[in-house]
């Protein structure tokens, strides 16, 4: 539990310094684009990002999917979120979120991994409110956000 915790923290301190700093395209050193070639074989259209030149982001295209890596100098994985299709979740959250939210579509997915943690955010829209959920593969649910529809 306290893997997923720093995962989903890690996660979400990465995407807030991508939303809130100043991030500029950058290139990265040798290590960095070592680790990269190895992990992302296939990769296409990759940026690279920085806001300190200590933490490094790499936005690009994988198999027709949008994903983010997030490097340390050193060239260290730290994490990658990627956004989903419904049907790719695993069946085990899709069937409990089908039966736990029945008057909801799913709208959103998007995949946090760090190491061996996976944890997913599903948007689901309702008629006049959004939800997020924040759920593991073995479908341990919490509710993250909920909001009402303007």
């Amino acid at each position: 539990m306290k893997k997923l915790i720093l995962l989903v923290s890690a996660a979400l301190i990465f995407s807030a310094n991508v939303l809130f700093a100043s991030p500029y395209e950058t290139t990265v050193n040798k290590k960095i684009n070592s680790t990269f070639t190895e992990s992302f074989t296939g990769a296409t259209d990759v940026k690279w990002y920085t806001d300190d030149n200590k933490t490094f982001t790499a936005k690009f295209t994988m198999s027709n999917t949008k994903v983010t890596a997030f490097f340390r100098e050193d060239g260290t994985l730290l994490a990658t979120s990627r956004y989903l299709q419904s049907e790719q979740l695993p069946l085990k959250v899709a069937c409990k979120l089908n039966k736990k939210y029945p008057a909801t579509s799913i709208y959103c997915v998007v995949e946090y991994t760090s190491g061996d943690n996976i944890v997913y955010f599903v948007t689901l829209e309702g008629t006049d409110t959004w939800t997020v959920i924040k759920t593991d593969q073995e479908a341990n649910m919490k509710v993250y956000s909920h909001l009402k529809k303007a």
